[in-house]
């Protein structure tokens, strides 16, 4: 098997106009990046996960099934989506302050968790359902 070689990756904008409707934060429009640095970072930690989550990273992010924040992780939120044919959902942790090097929204760890978990998550209220988007 090759070795991970992560590059950067751009997954796309960051979901504010969900944020805001679901968890009260508002956020400014702006992109997101998953750094080389922190893919290492959390692939260490989640070997067998970040792999199989970086494929559908753009379509996590952009329509989130659950946003959180569990308050204990200063300027950082939760999103969480589920991969079609995966057990569990896939829970993308993103910085809520821009990057002031560069501008973007950053990924910082990318993980599964089991369904027990996220049903913990939302029993505290820490993971909410995304509030439904106005009809146009």
């Amino acid at each position: 098997m090759a070795k991970h070689r992560p590059f950067d990756i751009f997954p796309g904008p960051m979901p504010d106009e969900d944020i805001y409707r679901t968890l009260g934060i508002e956020l400014e429009p702006g992109e997101v990046k998953f750094s080389a640095a922190a893919q290492k970072h959390a692939f260490k930690r989640h070997p067998n996960d970040v792999p199989r989550i970086v494929p559908h990273l753009s379509q996590i992010i952009s329509c989130p099934t659950y946003l959180g924040d569990d308050h204990r992780n200063a300027e950082k939120i939760e999103i969480v989506g589920r991969i079609p044919g995966v057990g569990g959902a896939a829970l993308i942790a993103l910085t809520i302050q821009k990057n002031e090097a560069d501008g973007f929204y950053h990924v910082c760890s990318s993980y599964f968790i089991t369904q027990s978990e996220l049903d913990k998550k939302r029993h505290k209220g820490i993971l909410k359902i995304v509030k439904p988007r106005p009809k146009p």
